[in-house]
């Protein structure tokens, strides 16, 4: 009966490596994906919560801002 666990040792080794190599792009793909949005969000917030008068295209006409009171 011949035995190979050395072989089988390096098989599971290889998937595991493979495994996380696979792990590593899809976290690194997703936090720079979370990395934009986050950013994009900060942007667009702070394009449309900044303190000022609204004189035209106001987002929320009820808004007693200094323009038309």
């Amino acid at each position: 009966m011949i035995r190979c666990h050395g072989q089988a040792l390096i098989e599971y080794l290889l998937i595991l490596v493979f495994i996380v190599g696979i792990g590593t792009t899809i976290v690194t793909k997703l936090s720079s994906f979370f990395q934009d949005s986050s950013g994009n969000l900060a942007h667009v917030l702070s394009i449309n919560l900044t303190v000022g008068v609204c004189q035209s295209k106001c987002f929320f006409k009820q808004y007693k801002n200094g323009f038309g009171q």
